[in-house]
């Protein structure tokens, strides 16, 4: 593992190959292999040519100490690349082929394409080192932000997709994800390298309370007159001392009686965004209600000429940072992946559908519902464990053989099912014949019961712990929940790496590595899959998706999951899902709003709505709190229509597949904002339930009660109702008839896509074709990836593609092999229907391996 040194300057003086320079320049360097050393007076900045596109930026006192934090995010070493230092009296400029960095004589650093073409350049205010660590922030950088769109940052609860200008907090905790990288529609990207808790924008002006309105219930009025008008971007900063977890109640920030923050569930994190048009001059009445918190709280705001990027981080004696270039979102996102690491292939049937509910009490549930669906001809493929499965007063990886007598022949009936199953395991211990039999109890940090798992012999041995317990019997994943961790150490608890306050964000990263790495050494050559509740930077190649933690069944909460998803995979982590239909439910489920979620019509219009939303994100998954969340327990409009959509994901998969192959070999995404394929389209920048699964398809989710109409914008090109096959011209909003059993999805034209007969689970077999629909009007290629499904070999190039291309002048499909280390189509050919949107053609043909065109 890399362990990153912060020069100064007596180290980088006694390195190798220095070249020191000073000609025709006011500024002093040095130049090794990789990297230049700019000394200042008091601070020093390093510039390392990571490849073409990325460049990794270290500023640090001439004095400040090395930090031995391991670098637990990045993987790429330096490249052996063409570069090159230019000098004028003023400053400085790094050259690769792509992209340029200058550095002036105060240390400010501003990045060029390679044509010449500005990106970005940093800002000296709010940009500082506080060696003396006065006040919230230790480190900070700042960079001017022009027109543009920003994404990233992990996944928040606050329905906000552009992140430019507003403010956020980048914390671990239960819904809300921090992975501190940002990409700019004006092509480049930022990687902040720190691990402490990072503030995202956050503002220097405090609007102040004149009046309180209930004592009791912490509740505040007063007048607020902007000076300047515009979009006011505010956040609520209300966080509890020594890390301490805030439960219930509610923050609601109004202006006018508009509402511009509101936050009522289980789970309330420590700070709260919203944004609000406003008049220069005009006196607005501000009420805000901060119940149940343990501390007043304050409303911060940044104007709308704020215009600013600023990372400020609690912890840290260097800037640290990355800096990629690259033509668009989806190229950044691949240089990120080459970066940080990519994601491996997931089995076939994590794409599948996941029968999930808080709980089943016994092995006889379970069984007796995983039974029920195959009855009932409901495709599925996993079937979860929820916690509790564990002897009573504990809580750890252990089976309580009084409700699970014998969990090893519940999962042979399962797997006789072709069912695989997932049990939830915390990286918490509070089992102590468990903490006594694998060395445990010494690694538990401070007063919580969660591990520390930045030891590495920590790691080996919860592993093992887990491991004899689950996979041992025939256990295929681990849910593995509360990974913030839910319950922290105070900030200067010493955890084997440093203090729990400069490591707190990757805590997730290293319980994925941990499950990761031990199963792939233990069983090499089946693919891991494994949920978890928090996610970090790097954690793609870890073999996890995350889901959007204990999410409440309301409108607003279910609308708010697409842009915290979107945000989160737009950072790099490719993989994510949500709880269909919301964690908490019902009155049985610590949600009021409904009294009975079985009979409620306005809780199963959610449902069914949630439902077709979960069908196209990457993970497809249903849950719930208290709950009995299998799809027939709701009535029979609910139970048709969520067979449509199963059957629908199901007869996807041959196209998910393929696209996961993508993310694998490419680093592209699975589920993308529109903002990912048209970036130079500023009516996409603020779109924020709209989306693409793959490629090609764009799904438009209702959000609305009784909404059976939407607004729907079509960027510029043709586009195809999925259903309908109705042709639409783009560049414009449509108003799209959205009835309960269906939601607006759209083909754009010069798709290919290929889609599979109805299984009832993901790997069967079957001798029925699969259908490549064309949607004509421009030329189309589309490569089909096959593999095991399972294993690993894809890695040695084991797999197969057929590349399918159309022709629209000649109106011809043509199939061609590509890479054939799998299937051997000589041998075994592959069936196909051809069929062309518009038209009745259906045209049968058979691969072999040998390329073939058909005349449409």
């Amino acid at each position: 593992m890399k362990i990153y040194k912060l020069f100064n300057y007596a180290i980088a003086i006694a390195l190798s190959q220095i070249f020191f320079a000073c000609n025709g320049s006011d500024i002093s360097y040095e130049k090794t292999d990789h990297s230049v050393v700019i000394l200042g007076d008091s601070i020093s900045t390093e510039i390392t040519v990571i490849n073409d596109n990325i460049l990794h930026i270290r500023k640090y006192g001439s004095n400040s100490k090395s930090s031995d934090l391991p670098d637990y995010v990045t993987i790429l070493e330096p490249q052996s690349v063409s570069w090159k230092v230019s000098e004028q009296k003023d400053r400085i400029t790094i050259k690769t082929s792509k992209v340029e960095a200058t550095i002036n004589i105060d240390g400010v650093i501003s990045y060029q394409s390679s044509d010449g073409e500005s990106l970005l350049h940093e800002k000296p205010e709010e940009t500082y080192i506080n060696k003396e660590g006065v006040g919230t922030h230790t480190v900070s950088q700042a960079f001017h932000a022009r027109n543009e769109g920003l994404y990233g940052l992990g996944q928040y609860q606050n329905g906000i997709m552009n992140w430019k200008n507003e403010p956020v907090r980048l914390m671990q905790y239960n819904q809300e994800i921090a992975i501190p990288f940002l990409v700019s529609t004006k092509k480049y990207g930022i990687y902040w390298h720190n691990y402490s808790v990072t503030d995202f924008n956050y503002p220097k002006n405090e609007i102040s309370f004149v009046e309180t309105a209930d004592e009791d219930n912490n509740v505040s009025k007063t007048t607020f007159t902007p000076e300047k008008t515009g979009e006011y971007s505010f956040i609520i900063d209300s966080e509890w001392p020594d890390n301490a977890n805030r439960r219930g109640e509610r923050v609601l920030m109004t202006i006018d009686s508009d509402t511009v923050v509101q936050y009522s569930t289980v789970w309330m994190p420590s700070t709260f965004s919203g944004k609000m048009n406003l008049k220069a001059g005009k006196k607005y009445e501000v009420v805000f209600h901060n119940i149940g918190s343990e501390v007043p709280g304050k409303i911060l705001y940044n104007e709308p000429d704020f215009n600013k990027t600023v990372f400020s981080s609690r912890y840290g004696n260097a800037i640290d940072y990355y800096f990629i270039h690259a033509e668009n979102p989806t190229d950044i996102l691949s240089q990120y992946s080459n970066l940080t690491g990519k994601a491996p292939m997931f089995p076939k049937s994590a794409f599948g559908f996941w029968q999930c509910r808080e709980r089943y009490h016994n092995q006889e549930e379970l069984l007796t519902n995983a039974r029920e669906y195959r009855k009932r001809n409901i495709p599925i493929d996993n079937i979860v464990q929820d916690w509790f499965y564990w002897p009573e007063g504990a809580k750890g990886p252990e089976w309580d053989r009084q409700k699970y007598p014998n969990p090893k022949k519940m999962i042979e009936e399962l797997d006789a099912l072709n069912l695989n199953l997932m049990v939830s395991v915390w990286p918490e211990v509070k089992n102590q014949p468990l903490l006594n039999k694998y060395n445990l109890e010494k690694s538990i940090m401070g007063n919580t019961s969660f591990i520390d798992i930045y030891d590495k012999n920590v790691q080996e041995r919860y592993y093992r712990m887990l491991s004899d317990s689950m996979f041992h019997i025939g256990v295929q994943s681990i849910w593995l929940d509360g990974t913030e961790p839910e319950a922290k150490p105070k900030d200067d608890y010493q955890t084997a790496v440093g203090k729990f306050g400069e490591v707190t964000n990757p805590y997730s990263l290293m319980v994925t590595k941990t499950m990761y790495e031990g199963r792939r050494n233990e069983y090499p050559n089946e693919r891991v899959f494994n949920l978890t509740r928090s996610a970090y930077a790097g954690q793609q190649r870890y073999g996890a998706a995350s889901w959007s933690g204990d999410v409440a069944a309301t409108w607003e909460q279910f609308a708010e999951q697409i842009p915290a998803g979107l945000n989160f995979m737009m950072a790099g982590v490719p993989y994510w899902t949500t709880d269909i239909g919301g964690f908490f439910r019902d009155a049985q489920s610590l949600n009021p709003i409904y009294k009975d979620q079985y009979t409620n019509q306005e809780f199963i219009e959610l449902l069914t709505r949630w439902f077709q939303f979960g069908t196209f994100n990457p993970i497809f998954r249903i849950h719930g709190y208290v709950s009995e969340t299998e799809i027939w327990r709701y009535g029979q409009e609910f139970e048709d229509t969520a067979r449509k959509y199963i059957d629908m994901r199901y007869q996807f998969l041959p196209y998910i597949y393929s696209e996961a192959w993508k993310v694998t070999q490419k680093g592209n995404l699975l589920m993308s904002p529109l903002v990912y394929t048209y970036p130079d389209d500023e009516n996409t920048w603020k779109i924020k339930d709209q989306f693409f699964l793959g490629e090609s398809m764009m799904v438009c989710p209702v959000t609305k009660y009784k909404a059976r109409e939407r607004d729907v914008y079509l960027p510029k090109g043709n586009w195809y109702h999925f259903e309908t096959n109705e042709k639409i011209s783009g560049g414009k909003t449509i108003v799209a008839n959205a009835p309960l059993n269906s939601v607006p999805v759209y083909i754009k034209e010069g798709t290919i896509l290929p889609i599979g007969p109805k299984v009832q689970y993901a790997t069967q077999e079957t001798d029925k074709p699969i259908t490549l629909k064309i949607y004509p009007g421009v030329d189309a290629s589309y490569t089909l990836y096959l593999d095991d499904n399972g294993s690993y070999d894809y890695e040695k190039g084991t797999y197969s593609e057929i590349n399918i291309s159309y022709s629209e002048s000649g109106k011809v499909l043509t199939l061609a092999q590509g890479k054939d280390g799998f299937v051997g189509f000589n041998n075994n050919p592959m069936m196909f229907t051809i069929s062309v949107v518009g038209t009745d053609t259906q045209i049968p043909v058979t691969f072999n391996g040998e390329d073939i065109s058909k005349a449409l």
